[in-house]
C-alpha cells in the first residue's frame, strides 16, 4: 500500500503543476480555487502562527538534505536540469545549514529582535503594547532558473507569519513545489499546509497573475528593471511591493595595501577567488576590481592578479555559459581587443578560455559579462562618491582591502556611493546569519510594526499571550528527566554563554547553561509575570535584595527583568547589615523590595519600625512564605502588596507568575515557555486535577536550545487548579505543595517538612524562619525543629502543638523507644542557610551516612 501510495504521489507529481495548500492541482483546477483563496487567507491568519511547528520541520528538512536521502536526490535531481552536480550539492548543503533551527532563531532575533515577535508585548515602562505581525497573504514572483531562491523565499515568508504563494516560470522545474511538500509532510501539527502555495505558470498569463495579485498584501518580486516594471503595473493600487532586482559589486585595493608586496598579493589572490566562486552569478560577485594606483602600475598588477586566476581557476568547480551567454563575452572580449589600439583597454586571457581581465584606462564602474570575467581600472579616492552615486540604485557589495588608517574615512564613501555591504576580500559571496539583503532586513520587509494602547483593565498584562489559550498537544512519550539527566544533559557543548549555579533547599549544587539569546527571551517574559503580580515600573521603585555571586542566578535574573521593564532600582544585594538597608530605604523612599523571605522578615524583625509607611510591595522568591509571615508584613509593618516575585529555577529558568487573585502558592503556569505536566508520587501517570503531584517540565526549545529539557522532574510537588483565574488570564493555575526533598526519614515512616511549618502558621500563628534538624544520639534519632528566639513562644508548647496535629510525629513519639522530638529556641544568625543562594535549608540531616 505504501508503495502504491508513494507511486501515486509521483504521479501526481508529474501531472499537476501547482502545489496548493497541501494538494497538487492541473492549472483548470487552480482557476476554480483562486475563487475561494480569499476565504481560506481569512481563516488561515486569524490563528496565531505556528512557529515552532515551522521549526521543528525545517530542522526535519534539513537533516533529511543529508547526502544520499531520497529528498536530498529527488531535490538534487530537479536542480541538476539548470546546474552543475557541484553547484547543487553546494547549494543544498548551504539550504541544510539555513534550514537549521538555531539559524531561523538567530534570523528572527537579528532581523525582528525576538524569538517570537508576533507575540503583542508591553513596551516598558509605558503602556502600550507592539509586535511584528505578517503582512497577511505573501505572493514571492521568483525569477527562473535560481532554483534556491524560490524556497528559501518561501521559508522567509513563513519566518514572518505570512501565508504564502510562490509563482514560479513555466519553465522552472518543480523543485520549489516538491521543497514545499516535503515542508509540510514533515509537520507534524498539520498546520504549515494552510500557509504554503507554489504554483507554475507564465506571467503572460495574465488574468491568472491579476487574479493572485488581488489577494496579496504584499507582492515580493524578483528580476531585472522590465520585470519588476511589469509586476508594479499590474500590483492593486497600496500594495507594497518588496522588489530584489540585479545589482552591481566590485572589489577596492587601497594605496597602503598595494605597497606592501605581501598584503597585495594576498588581496589579489583573495579577490581572484572571489571572481571564481559561482562564476560571478551572485550579486555580490565583483564584476570591477579598483585600485588606487598610478597608470603604470595598473597593468603590472593586473598581470599579479593574472597569476592568481591562473592558479586559482582550476581548484574551483565551474559552469559552461550557455550560448547567449557566451556571445556576450566574447563580444566584450573583441570591443576590448579593437580598443587596445586606442590604448583604451588590454585583455589577458587564459589560454583555456576559463578566465579573463579587461584592463581600463577609463574610471567607472563596468558591468562584466561574467563567468570569470572581470575589469580592472584605476580610481581616485576623491572621485569615488562623485563617479559611483549615478548607479547608487544598482550598487550592492565591495571588497575592501585597506589599512586601518584607511578604514572609517574608505567606509564612509563607499556606503555614501549607495553600497549596502563593504567585505573582506575573498568572503565577497559569503554572508551571515541574520545579515541584511540590499541594505534592508528581509523579515521587516515581510512585516508589519502594530500597535496597542489596551484599555485600563490591562494595566497589568505584559502580553497578551497570557490573556489566549495556548495550544497544547500530547506529553512528549520519553522517559521522565531526573536531576542526574539534567546533569548530562546540560554538560556544555562547545563553550557555554552564560552558565548559572543552584543551591537551592536540597544544596545539591547543578550548573545550568543558557545562551545569551534564550535568557534574555526568558526575562522578558519573567517580566510580564512579575507586572501581573503588582509591580508597577512607571511608579514603584525597586530594592533587588537576592543573593549576588558564587554563580548564584537570582540577583542577575532580577537585575535583567528589572532593566527591561525600565523600572528604577536599587541593586543592593542581601546584605546583613540590615540598619543599613532599613537606612537606604527610608533615604531614597524605596517602595517596592524583592528578595528571599527568610532574609526579608529578618529585615522587617529588626527595622521595621522604620520601613513601616515606605515599604508598600514586597514581592519574595526561592522559599516559601507562611501565611502568619504574610499577615504580620501586612498588619504589623503596613505592607501593602505581598506576593510571590515568580516561581522558577536556575534549571529550567521561569516557571509561574502570580496575579492579584493568586495566594499561598498558587501560580499562572508561563505557557509561552513552559508546558507542565502533574504525574503521581510513585509512578509516570497524570493525576486529576486537585491532586499532589510531582511537576514536570518541558521547556520550549526555542526558548531554550540548550539543555533540551523535556519532562524534567524539577524536585516540587503541586496540584492542578480547576476553572477560570478571575483575573481574566487563560493561563493554566497550579498549587506548590513543596519540594519532593522535604520529604525525608527519621526512625519511621516519611515525615514532610512543609507539615511542621504549616502547623507553626495555622496553629500558632508563628511568622519566624523554622527548620529541621536530624541528628543521632547513640542509638537515638533525634528530630529537632528550631524557630526565632524572638518569637515569644516556649519550647514545650511548640513541641506539643506540633505532636497533637501531627499525627505520625506522635506516634514515633509514643512507640518508637530510639526515636525524639524536641523544640529548640535559636539566633537568627544560627539557621543553616545554602551558601551559594542563601536560602533556608528546609532540613539538616547530621546523621553519618
Amino acid at each position: 500500500m505504501e508503495i502504491e501510495d508513494k507511486e501515486h504521489t509521483m504521479d501526481v507529481r508529474a501531472t499537476e503543476r501547482h502545489f496548493w495548500f497541501g494538494r497538487w492541482l492541473s492549472q483548470e483546477a487552480l482557476e476554480h480555487e483562486l475563487g475561494t483563496l480569499e476565504a481560506h487567507i481569512a481563516d488561515t491568519l486569524v490563528q496565531p502562527f505556528p512557529l515552532e511547528a515551522l521549526l521543528a520541520a525545517a530542522q526535519q528538512v534539513a537533516d533529511s538534505l543529508a547526502q544520499g536521502s531520497e529528498l536530498y536526490q529527488r531535490l538534487a535531481a530537479l536542480a541538476a536540469h539548470t546546474n552543475e552536480p557541484e553547484e547543487v550539492a553546494q547549494l543544498l548543503q548551504g539550504a541544510a545549514q539555513a534550514l537549521q533551527r538555531d539559524a531561523l532563531l538567530a534570523r528572527l532575533r537579528a532581523e525582528l529582535g525576538a524569538t517570537h515577535p508576533a507575540s503583542i508585548e508591553r513596551r516598558y515602562p509605558a503602556r502600550q503594547f507592539e509586535a511584528w505581525l505578517p503582512v497577511g497573504c505573501l505572493v514571492h514572483v521568483m525569477p527562473s532558473n535560481v532554483f534556491l531562491v524560490a524556497a528559501l523565499g518561501l521559508i522567509e515568508g513563513l519566518l514572518a507569519g505570512n501565508l504564502n504563494i510562490v509563482k514560479l516560470s513555466a519553465r522552472d522545474s518543480s523543485f520549489a513545489a516538491v521543497f514545499a511538500e516535503a515542508l509540510c509532510e514533515a509537520d507534524a501539527s498539520g498546520q504549515l499546509r494552510n500557509y504554503i502555495a507554489v504554483l507554475r505558470f507564465p506571467s503572460s498569463e495574465s488574468a491568472t497573475l491579476e487574479a493572485l495579485f488581488s489577494h496579496a498584501d504584499t507582492l515580493s518580486a524578483w528580476g531585472g528593471e522590465s520585470a519588476i516594471a511589469a509586476i508594479r503595473r499590474m500590483a492593486p493600487q497600496g500594495i507594497r511591493v518588496v522588489t530584489w532586482g540585479h545589482k552591481l559589486s566590485f572589489g577596492y585595493l587601497a594605496a597602503d595595501i598595494l605597497a606592501d608586496e605581501t598584503t597585495r598579493s594576498q588581496a589579489l589572490k583573495a579577490f581572484s577567488a572571489d571572481v571564481c566562486r559561482l562564476d560571478q552569478q551572485a550579486c555580490s560577485s565583483p564584476q570591477t576590481l579598483f585600485l588606487e594606483c598610478d597608470p603604470e602600475a595598473l597593468h603590472a598588477y593586473a598581470d599579479e592578479l593574472a597569476a592568481h586566476l591562473a592558479a586559482i581557476s582550476p581548484t574551483i568547480p565551474g559552469q559552461t555559459p550557455e550560448t547567449a551567454e557566451q556571445a556576450e563575452i566574447t563580444t566584450v572580449t573583441q570591443v576590448a581587443k579593437a580598443e587596445e589600439a586606442l590604448g583604451l583597454t588590454r585583455v589577458i586571457e587564459d589560454p583555456e578560455d576559463r578566465w579573463r581581465i579587461y584592463v581600463d584606462t577609463r574610471p567607472g564602474l563596468r558591468p562584466s559579462p561574467l563567468f570569470r570575467s572581470i575589469w580592472v581600472k584605476r580610481v581616485d579616492r576623491g572621485q569615488l562618491v562623485k563617479m559611483l552615486r549615478p548607479m547608487r540604485a544598482w550598487l550592492q557589495t565591495c571588497g575592501l582591502a585597506c589599512g586601518l588608517g584607511s578604514l572609517a574615512e574608505l567606509t564612509r564613501a563607499l556606503f555614501a556611493t549607495g553600497v549596502t555591504r563593504v567585505v573582506r576580500p575573498g568572503e565577497m559571496t559569503d554572508s551571515y546569519v541574520g545579515a541584511p539583503h540590499d541594505g534592508v532586513y528581509a523579515l521587516q520587509q515581510f512585516t508589519r510594526r502594530v500597535t496597542l494602547d489596551a484599555p485600563e483593565s490591562a494595566h497589568d498584562a505584559g502580553s497578551l499571550s497570557q490573556l489566549e489559550t495556548a495550544a497544547r498537544g500530547a506529553p512528549p512519550l520519553v522517559p521522565i528527566m531526573t536531576k542526574q539527566g539534567f546533569l548530562e544533559a546540560a554538560a556544555p557543548a562547545g563553550t557555554p554563554e552564560l552558565i548559572f549555579r543552584s543551591g537551592g533547599s536540597s544544596g545539591v549544587t547543578v550548573f545550568s547553561t543558557f545562551t545569551w539569546a534564550d535568557y534574555h527571551a526568558q526575562m522578558q517574559t519573567a517580566a510580564h509575570g512579575l507586572l501581573a503580580a503588582g509591580f508597577d515600573p512607571q511608579q514603584d521603585y525597586a530594592m533587588n535584595l537576592f543573593m549576588a555571586g558564587n554563580m548564584y542566578g537570582s540577583f542577575i535574573s532580577f537585575w535583567t527583568i528589572l532593566e527591561k521593564m525600565g523600572a528604577r532600582v536599587v541593586p543592593m544585594a542581601m546584605v546583613t547589615d540590615f540598619a543599613m538597608i532599613a537606612s537606604t530605604i527610608a533615604q531614597l523612599k524605596v517602595n517596592t523590595l524583592i528578595g528571599s523571605p527568610s532574609h526579608l522578615i529578618a529585615l522587617f524583625e529588626q527595622e521595621g519600625q522604620r520601613l513601616n509607611g515606605v515599604v508598600e510591595k514586597v514581592f519574595y522568591g526561592g522559599e516559601a512564605l507562611t501565611r502568619a509571615q504574610r499577615r504580620r508584613l501586612q498588619e504589623t509593618f503596613g505592607v501593602r502588596t505581598v506576593r510571590s516575585v515568580a516561581y522558577g529555577s536556575n534549571d529550567a529558568g521561569p516557571i509561574g507568575y502570580q496575579c492579584a487573585h493568586c495566594t499561598g502558592g498558587e501560580h499562572h503556569l508561563f505557557e509561552s515557555i513552559q508546558d507542565m505536566e502533574i504525574v503521581a508520587l510513585e509512578e509516570d501517570a497524570p493525576v486529576p486535577a486537585g491532586e499532589t503531584g510531582r511537576i514536570l517540565l518541558t521547556t520550549s526549545a526555542s526558548l531554550r536550545s540548550h539543555p533540551s529539557i523535556v519532562r524534567y522532574e524539577i524536585g516540587d510537588t503541586g496540584r492542578w487548579l480547576e476553572g477560570p483565574c478571575a483575573c481574566g488570564r487563560q493561563d493554566r493555575r497550579f498549587e506548590l505543595q513543596g519540594r519532593s526533598s522535604d520529604l525525608f526519614k527519621a526512625g519511621g515512616p516519611f515525615f514532610n517538612a512543609r507539615r511542621f511549618s504549616d502547623i507553626l502558621d495555622s496553629k500558632l500563628e508563628y511568622s519566624g524562619l523554622s527548620q529541621l534538624h536530624v541528628l543521632e544520639e547513640g542509638n537515638n534519632i533525634i528530630l529537632e525543629l528550631w524557630i526565632h528566639e524572638g518569637s515569644g513562644l516556649s519550647e514545650d508548647v511548640v513541641a506539643q502543638s506540633i505532636r497533637r496535629h501531627y499525627p505520625e510525629v506522635e506516634f514515633c513519639c509514643t512507640v518508637s523507644t530510639t526515636f525524639h522530638f524536641r523544640v529548640k529556641t535559636v539566633a537568627d544568625v544560627a539557621f543553616v542557610r545554602v551558601a551559594a543562594s542563601g536560602k533556608l535549608k528546609p532540613v539538616c540531616d547530621h546523621r553519618i551516612h
